[in-house]
């Protein structure tokens, strides 16, 4: 196993149980698009596999991608933008940035226009990226003609991320079998809703009182009302505007073909607020913060089963395989919740203290991916399962057999046991 390697797992480990609000801030002022949360582009960085315990050879794959980046899901908010800027125009009230920013917010909203929720082609490009390297790290277990079976949520958005992961694959080896499946009766594993999770999300849910008052003592107005309009007491919601243009800023990232920017009419400190209001809500909703009572992950337990059962059956069998799931965030953050991956199951009661316990841009940027690989021991059958969270080395609360490698029997009881 490498020095090298182990050293980094371990810095890795400490830097996520260290953060803190100002490094938070800090991070985002760097890396703006980041105050886009569950709207950051796949941050793609390259890394080494570790190497496996001798003796042990990769034989299965099991997989769970969110779909790619795709255009904002609500479209409306280009037309509200649009109405805003062109009753306070017709008073006289823009700034000259005001008039540059309705400009903006014009030409961005025509790009948009009639692709509500769709895959980018940059959404494309990242999943036959992934597929690639996926490849590249197992190519055994891509050779001749191996199986692979792909599942999608029948959302056009995810069954698009499959048909290029796949399509990535069937470029490299054309000999390939792939079987490709979107079907209803998967839904119930690839994106179940619980009736609790579906209560919580409700504009009525209780929990959403608390969050509303964070969010509007948090977010801030009155500078970018006055940089944008002459007279912002004309503006009769303020917060609300703000919002929409914070949400029209983070999607931009996510298509091509369009050469604008909007995150720029923000400072970095509005950035980190907008941002921390958004994550408290993704937090509450779908990790584990204390006030939720594990309402989200929970929801992910018909997928966590789903998982088991390949991992189980992969064990016990000797053929190699790959198992490919495409779903969404929500899914998926839930799913890491529940198995306690990468500290992403930390429980915080203060929402203050909610950045700094997770942040959605981490546990789901879009395109993200969960990875367990399995190994066996060729002269005794032992199996370790190696798990990747967005292509990198995740950890857990157990012990390793070696750095990023677990006893598959052991983690399976264990995640059983959250069933």
């Amino acid at each position: 196993m490498s020095r090298l390697f182990t050293l980094f797992l371990s810095l890795v480990t400490l830097s996520a149980a260290a953060i803190t609000r100002d490094e938070m801030r800090q991070e985002i002022a760097e890396t703006p698009e980041k105050a886009g949360g569950i709207y950051f582009a796949y941050p793609f960085t390259t890394d080494s596999l570790p190497d496996a315990p001798d003796g042990f050879k990769p034989f299965y794959i099991a997989h769970y991608g969110r779909h790619g980046s795709r255009w904002a899901i609500n479209e409306k908010q280009y037309d509200i933008a649009d109405t805003i800027f062109a009753i306070q125009e017709r008073a006289g009230n823009l700034t000259p940035l005001g008039r540059d920013v309705m400009e903006r917010v014009g030409r961005i909203g025509r790009h948009a226009r009639g692709h509500s929720g769709e895959l980018s082609p940059l959404g494309e490009q990242q999943h036959k990226a992934i597929a690639s390297r996926m490849m590249d790290r197992f190519p055994h277990l891509f050779a001749d003609t191996a199986l692979v079976i792909a599942r999608s949520s029948v959302e056009p958005r995810c069954i698009v991320s499959m048909a290029a992961f796949c399509e990535r694959l069937k470029e490299r080896n054309p000999s390939l079998r792939i079987e490709r499946h979107a079907t209803p009766g998967d839904m119930d594993f690839i994106a179940h809703r619980s009736p609790e999770s579906v209560a919580m999300g409700k504009d009525t849910a209780a929990w959403r009182t608390s969050w509303r008052a964070f969010r509007d003592s948090v977010v801030p107005t009155d500078r970018l009302m006055a940089a944008l309009f002459v007279d912002p007491a004309e503006i009769t919601h303020p917060g609300y505007a703000t919002k929409i243009l914070y949400d029209i800023a983070i999607a931009i990232q996510d298509v091509t073909g369009l050469d604008e920017q909007l995150l720029d009419i923000f400072t970095a400190d509005e950035l980190f607020n907008l941002w921390q209001a958004k994550n408290y809500e993704m937090y509450y909703r779908h990790g584990r913060a204390t006030a939720a009572g594990d309402t989200g992950p929970l929801s992910a337990r018909s997928l966590l089963r789903r998982l088991i059962e390949i991992g189980d059956n992969a064990a016990s069998s000797r053929e190699p395989g790959v198992s490919l799931h495409f779903g969404h965030d929500t899914f998926l953050i839930r799913l890491l919740s529940l198995m306690d991956l990468d500290g992403l199951s930390c429980a915080e009661s203060d929402p203050v203290l909610y950045c700094e316990a997770w942040q959605d841009f981490k546990a789901s940027p879009m395109a993200a991916n969960l990875q367990i690989i399995f190994y066996r021991d060729a002269t005794d059958g032992r199996t370790l399962a190696h798990i990747r969270h967005n292509e990198r080395p995740a950890t857990l609360p157990l012990p390793a057999v070696a750095p990023g490698f677990y006893d598959w029997a052991v983690l399976s009881d264990y995640w059983k046991s959250k069933l």
